[in-house]
């Protein structure tokens, strides 16, 4: 059970959290012919609340997504693998695009998947999309939806909160097995808030100007497997800078304090 646990993914993209055992798929960072005709997979029967119905008139860019660029971060001290964007994906007609995973270790390692995170800007709302794929595990076939979720919303005033709630299912299927495996449920709940707009923020000796503070709190609950487990909440805070990106973030939660800052970076 705790190894099966493992895979309903706990993304919280830019907060240092996953709580799978997923290694990033490998990503062609070349762009041809077959540039926006991969309709990609499909998002799942529930994605996601919409927080808002009208995303808004963007106020500057937050976090600019154009093929090859990338930030390098340290965590906790330590630099990390760069963040790049590699490559654009089209999922129901919306063009995302992919970043390399974060983190290179990400779980327990018990079992092989791979994570496509997708990221995209709509308005003044900044997504990112997350799915999983598991190859078969000794005979079972593990299927987990896709889900997306907001951000950050660059239009918003300092004291201004939004609620979005997005669920995934993980489903199992073993031939042969005399009991079925009920799917899990994870219900994720994200609250956001802009702490701060229009301000300064200094991060590894670099003073970046027109940033702005985001404080999310995800939690998340699983339904299945013997009745579930208690809600998790995890806390972030998140400094974006106009023009360059992430620069900071914070993360806490059961077991979890990390700090990400910006060490460097390439925006095209």
């Amino acid at each position: 059970m705790k190894k099966i646990k493992s895979f309903s993914a706990l993304f919280l993209l830019f907060s240092a959290v996953v709580f799978t055992a997923c290694e990033t798929e490998p990503i062609d960072p070349v762009l041809g012919e077959n540039l926006g005709q991969n309709p990609g997979t499909d998002p799942g029967t529930d994605p996601g609340t919409d927080p808002g119905t009208d995303p808004g008139t963007s106020e500057g860019d937050y976090w600019p997504f154009a093929v090859n660029n990338q930030w390098v971060f340290k965590k906790d001290g330590v630099t990390e693998e760069p963040t790049k964007i590699t490559g654009t994906e089209v999922v129901n007609g919306n063009t995302y695009y992919k970043v390399t995973q974060f983190f290179n270790e990400a779980g327990t390692g018990e079992l092989t998947c791979s994570a496509v995170m997708l990221l995209r800007k709509e308005g003044a709302n900044y997504s990112v999309r997350i799915s999983v794929d598991i190859p078969e595990q000794e005979g079972m076939t593990i299927t987990v939806s896709p889900y997306e979720y907001v951000m950050l919303k660059d239009n918003l005033e300092a004291g201004a909160t939004w609620t979005q709630t997005v669920q995934h299912v993980t489903s199992y299927d073993m031939p042969g097995s005399p009991i079925p495996l009920p799917d899990m449920i994870m219900t994720l709940k994200f609250d956001g808030e802009i702490v701060e707009k229009n301000v300064t923020a200094t991060v590894n000796g670099q003073t970046y100007n027109d940033v702005i503070k985001v404080k999310i709190k995800q939690t998340a609950t699983m339904e299945g497997f013997g009745g579930g487990t208690p809600p998790t909440v995890t806390n972030s805070e998140m400094w974006y800078s106009k023009s360059i990106g992430p620069i900071k973030s914070v993360a806490t939660g059961a077991g979890l304090s990390q700090t990400l800052e910006l060490d460097s970076y390439i925006v095209n």
